[in-house]
């Protein structure tokens, strides 16, 4: 029989939210949730900013055939995200990194992977727009004053796409953070060792531990709405453009 919604919220009390949230198992799932999640950022952000950046600069044959592999994960189910990862690791280059003992299935490296494939196509196309909107012919004029590529990127062309970069930076660690589909495919749902915030819900909801699973819904409602907050307050911003004297 199906549960009502009723039925299923009558025995939560919110007085039993922070003692529910403090548990062995859900400190576990909040730690390595943050953990996996902030790796997969790092992975987004050097892997998003020289792909981003070559794709708003430079045009060549295959560009749009590029974008559209890159940004596939986007559209795609997580859980075919998932199947084509378990794929790519047990045929291609993670079959001979796991034969040295470098395993990505059913472990924290997975859980890495899962998240940094589906939050960096967000990434990378956010950095594009970011990069788009500075004007390439600043930068021309700084290499014409003799400052070498690297130079002009960190000094003037990063500087002013900041804000783009950011918002960037917050949408890819808010899909990396909620990733489910693909996570349960390549790493599995084992209790204390792949239990990120997402696959506690999960397990719990199996488990029929309904108080705990809406306590961990809870908290990931409350970052939804910070990382949302913070999102439309760059948003707003955004227009804003910084008036040079020689612009």
């Amino acid at each position: 029989m199906l549960l009502t919604y009723g039925q299923l919220f009558r025995g939560f009390h919110l007085g039993n939210f922070f003692p529910l949230l403090v548990s062995d198992e859900i400190l576990f799932s909040i730690g390595f949730s943050l953990a996996t999640s902030l790796s997969a950022l790092l992975l987004s952000f050097l892997i998003g900013i020289p792909s981003a950046y070559i794709l708003a600069r430079e045009n060549f044959p295959g560009k749009g055939i590029l974008e559209s592999f890159l940004y596939l994960p986007v559209f795609l189910p997580p859980l075919v995200s998932g199947l084509a990862l378990v794929l790519l690791v047990s045929q291609g280059a993670g079959g001979f990194l796991e034969s040295r003992g470098i395993e990505f299935m059913f472990s924290s490296l997975g859980v890495v992977t899962a998240q940094a494939f589906i939050a960096t196509p967000l990434a990378i196309r956010s950095f594009q727009t970011a990069f788009q909107s500075v004007d390439p012919k600043l930068e021309q004029a700084a290499e014409s004053l003799g400052d070498s590529p690297g130079k002009v990127f960190y000094e003037i062309t990063f500087p002013l796409a900041w804000k783009g970069i950011l918002t960037g930076l917050l949408l890819a660690w808010a899909r990396a953070l909620g990733e489910f589909g693909a996570t349960i495919m390549l790493a599995g749902a084992i209790r204390m060792k792949t239990e990120t915030l997402p696959i506690s819900i999960y397990l719990n909801m199996s488990l029929g531990n309904l108080e705990n699973a809406i306590a961990v819904g809870i908290l990931m409602l409350i970052i939804a709405v910070v990382i949302l907050t913070i999102f439309h307050y760059l948003i707003g911003f955004s227009s804003i453009k910084n008036r040079l004297p020689y612009r």
